[in-house]
C-alpha cells in the first residue's frame, strides 16, 4: 500500500531565522536542541549538495525546478573564472524558518538554511575561500532539496550582478651579470599563434613546422583541443626575426599574431645554453613553471630561465570582482591576490668575457664551445656554444674524450710516483703496450729528452710506455683529487667527468692519454686547468648567492703544482700551443686531439685548455682535427679579445 509522506510542519518550535530578502547572506545559526531539531532529510540534502558541487555536479543535487539554472551558472563561472576544482563543506548548524516565514517563501512547507565553506582553486590565481548559504526546501511530497539561486554560488551574486576575473603578471626579473647589470631584459616580441577555426589542418601545421622548426604534430593536437576562436601559441619571435618571416607566415591559413614583451638576452644566441629560452607556456611546460602559471604565460623552457622560473617570474596578481550588469560598474572585490615581483638572479658571468666567447664561436664552422672560469673561486665567467643558435649547452654537459689534455692528470700521477721533470725519456712515433699499438699524432717522434719536452709536444708514447708504473687505482685517485667526478650543485645540469678504473694494462694506457672510457666536459677540463693555476680544485659557481660552490678535496701539493705549471708553460713556449705565446701575462696550456668513432683513420675532436692570470679556460671543437692546429686559434682569439678581464 502506498503511503503519501506528509509535509513536515515546524509547529513554531524550531529556532527561527529572519526571512530572506533579495540577497541571501550567511546565516547566524542558532542551536537546535531536544526533539525539535531540523529534519534529517534537510541535513542530508545539504550534505549531498555539498558533495555533488565538490564533484562538479551541483545541478544533480538541487530542486529540479532550479537544476538548469544551477548547471548553467556553475558551468559558465567555472569557465570564466577558470575554476579547476571546488571543495564545499557544511559550516555550522542547519537553521530553519518558522511557519510564517516559510509561508511566504515555500507555501508553508519547510525552509532551512545552511552556511557552506567554499574553496575554489583558480588557475593562475590560487585559492579563493568564502562562505555562502544554501537554502533547502521541502517539496509537496515531503522530500528536501537545495533551491539554487545565484546567491547559492556566492552571496554577492544576484540577478543584476556578475563575477569577473582579472589577472596580471608582474614584470619578470632579470638575470644579472657578475656586476649586477641585466643580461636579460623585457624586449619586444611577436607571438605567433593559430586560430583553429580558420586553420587548414593539412596545410597550416605542416607549414608552421617547416618554417619555424616546431613540432607540427604537437601543435595540431593542441589546436584540435582548443575552441575555434582560441589563440593557440606557436612561437614567440623577436621583432627582427618575425619581420624576416612575416611574408611567409601571412600566407598560412589561420595564423595570427600578438605583440608582447619577454625577458630576453641581447641576441638569440647570447649565452643561450646558460641563460635559457622563454616561450608562451603550453600544457607540457606548466609542470616546471610553478603552481600559478597558466597556458600562454611567458615561461622559461631551458637554462636559468627554467631552473629559476618561480624566482624570476614572481607571482601574478588579480581579483574576482562583482560588477553591475546594467552599467558595468564594479561594486565589490570578493577576492584579491596581490602580485609579487620576481627577484633578480645574480650570476658570475662577465659581460666582456662572454661577449668575447660569443664573437669567437660565431666565427667557427664546426660546433665549438668555450668556457672560462676564475681559477681562484671556480666562478664561471663565460660559456658560449656555437656557431649559430643552439640551446644545447655542450660547454657544461657535453661528454667528450679529453685526449691529451688529460695528460695534466696522468702526468701528475706519474710525477707523484717518482717521474722527474728532467728525466730523459723516449718518444718514438709508435709503441706497443700490452699487445695494443699506440702512436703519436701525425706520426711525430722526438729524440730522447727531458720529461717536460715530451709533455710540451704531447708525446703519447712517452706516457703510455709508463702505464706499468701506475696501479689501476692511481689514475682514478688523481682524477678525484682534481675534482673529476665530483657532485656539482651548479643550478644547471653539468658534467664533472668520468674516469673509470682501468680494466687492464691497455685500458690504463688509453686512459692516460684521455682515450679509452674517459669522458669530460669543457667545463670539467677548464676546472682541471684552474686547479693547476690556483692549487685548489673547486666546484664551479654560476649563481653565487644560491649555489656558492667551494673547494673540492685538498690543495695540490706545492711541488706538484709548481711542476704542472712549468709543464703547461713549456707547451706554450716551445711545444704544441706556441700560438698562445702572447704579449703580456703568460699563458699556460695543454693541447688535446681526441679520437672517437670507428672510422679509419679515426675522427678527432680538438681541445685546448689553459690559464692566464686567474682565468682558466677550455675550448673544444667537435670533429675539429688537432688541438694545436684547430682549437689553438680559437683559444688565441678568445684570450686576445678578453685580455681586459681582470
Amino acid at each position: 500500500m502506498h503511503v503519501k509522506r506528509v509535509p513536515y510542519r515546524s509547529r513554531g518550535r524550531w529556532p527561527a531565522v529572519a526571512a530572506a530578502g533579495v540577497v541571501l547572506v550567511p546565516v547566524v545559526l542558532l542551536g537546535c536542541g531536544g526533539p525539535d531539531i531540523p529534519p534529517r532529510e534537510a541535513r542530508d540534502a545539504v550534505s549531498g549538495f555539498a558533495t555533488e558541487w565538490s564533484r562538479g555536479k551541483a545541478a544533480q543535487a538541487v530542486d529540479p525546478h532550479t537544476a538548469r539554472t544551477a548547471a548553467t551558472t556553475v558551468r559558465d563561472l567555472n569557465e570564466s573564472l577558470t575554476i579547476t576544482t571546488t571543495a564545499v563543506t557544511p559550516k555550522g548548524k542547519l537553521a530553519c524558518l518558522d511557519d510564517d516565514q516559510a509561508e511566504s517563501i515555500n507555501a508553508g512547507r519547510g525552509v532551512c538554511r545552511q552556511n557552506l565553506a567554499v574553496t575554489h582553486e583558480l588557475a593562475g590565481l590560487g585559492r579563493w575561500r568564502y562562505t555562502t548559504t544554501a537554502e533547502v526546501r521541502e517539496n509537496t511530497e515531503g522530500g528536501w532539496a537545495v533551491w539554487w539561486t545565484p546567491e547559492t554560488f556566492h552571496p554577492k551574486l544576484t540577478g543584476t550582478t556578475r563575477l569577473e576575473r582579472h589577472r596580471a603578471l608582474p614584470p619578470r626579473a632579470s638575470i644579472l651579470d657578475r656586476n649586477g647589470e641585466p643580461l636579460t631584459e623585457e624586449r619586444p616580441v611577436v607571438r605567433v599563434g593559430v586560430l583553429p577555426g580558420k586553420a587548414k589542418p593539412d596545410m597550416t601545421y605542416y607549414e608552421l613546422g617547416r618554417n619555424l622548426g616546431i613540432d607540427a604534430a604537437d601543435l595540431r593536437k593542441r589546436a584540435d583541443a582548443a575552441s575555434p576562436k582560441q589563440f593557440v601559441d606557436v612561437l614567440a619571435l623577436r621583432e627582427q626575426a618575425y619581420d624576416e618571416l612575416s611574408y611567409v607566415l601571412d600566407e598560412i591559413p589561420g595564423v595570427t599574431t600578438r605583440k608582447a614583451t619577454m625577458s630576453l638576452a641581447p641576441t638569440s644566441s647570447y649565452a643561450r645554453g646558460v641563460l635559457g629560452v622563454m616561450s608562451p607556456a603550453t600544457d607540457k611546460m606548466l609542470k616546471d613553471a610553478g603552481p600559478l602559471a597558466v597556458i600562454g604565460d611567458p615561461v622559461g623552457v631551458s637554462g636559468l630561465q627554467r631552473a629559476f622560473e618561480e624566482q624570476l617570474a614572481g607571482r601574478p596578481g588579480g581579483s574576482i570582482d562583482v560588477v553591475d550588469v546594467r552599467n558595468g560598474k564594479k561594486l565589490h572585490e570578493v577576492y584579491t591576490l596581490e602580485p609579487r615581483p620576481g627577484k633578480a638572479l645574480l650570476t658570475t658571468l662577465d659581460p666582456f668575457a662572454q661577449e668575447a666567447a660569443e664573437h669567437v664561436v660565431e666565427a667557427q664552422e664546426k660546433p665549438t664551445s668555450i668556457v672560462a672560469v676564475r681559477a681562484s673561486t671556480g666562478e664561471i665567467l663565460a660559456a658560449a656554444n656555437g656557431p649559430g643558435v643552439t640551446s644545447y649547452n655542450r660547454a657544461f654537459v657535453g661528454e667528450y674524450p679529453p685526449g691529451s689534455t688529460f695528460k695534466v692528470v696522468s702526468v701528475a700521477a706519474l710525477l707523484e710516483n717518482g717521474l722527474s721533470m728532467v728525466e730523459s725519456v723516449e718518444c718514438p712515433a709508435e709503441t706497443n703496450v700490452g699487445g695494443k699499438r699506440f702512436k703519436n699524432a701525425h706520426n711525430m717522434s722526438l729524440p730522447n729528452g727531458p720529461t717536460w719536452n715530451a709533455f710540451a709536444f704531447s708525446c703519447n708514447t712517452t706516457v703510455v710506455n709508463r702505464a706499468e708504473n701506475l696501479a689501476d687505482g692511481d689514475l682514478v685517485a688523481m682524477a678525484q683529487r682534481f675534482g673529476i667526478g665530483a657532485e656539482w650543485d651548479l643550478g644547471l645540469p653539468a658534467y664533472s667527468g668520468s674516469v673509470p678504473a682501468p680494466k687492464d694494462l691497455v685500458d690504463r694506457a688509453a686512459t692516460m692519454i684521455g682515450q679509452g672510457r674517459v669522458l669530460m666536459s669543457p667545463l670539467g677540463m677548464a676546472l682541471v686547468a684552474a686547479a693547476v693555476d690556483s692549487g685548489q680544485p673547486r666546484a664551479p659557481v654560476l649563481v653565487p648567492k644560491v649555489k656558492p660552490g667551494g673547494p673540492v678535496g685538498e690543495k695540490l701539493p706545492t711541488g706538484l703544482r709548481t711542476n704542472l705549471r712549468e709543464l703547461m708553460r713549456r707547451v706554450v713556449e716551445s711545444g704544441s700551443a706556441r700560438s698562445l705565446d702572447l704579449i703580456g701575462e703568460p699563458v699556460h696550456a695543454k693541447t688535446g686531439t681526441a679520437e672517437y668513432g670507428n672510422e679509419s683513420p679515426p675522427r678527432t675532436h680538438a681541445w685546448m685548455i689553459g690559464f692566464r692570470g686567474d682565468i682558466a679556460f677550455a675550448v673544444v671543437v667537435e670533429d675539429g682535427g688537432g688541438g694545436g692546429r684547430d682549437a689553438g686559434p680559437v683559444a688565441q682569439s678568445f684570450l686576445q679579445e678578453s685580455r681586459f678581464v681582470q
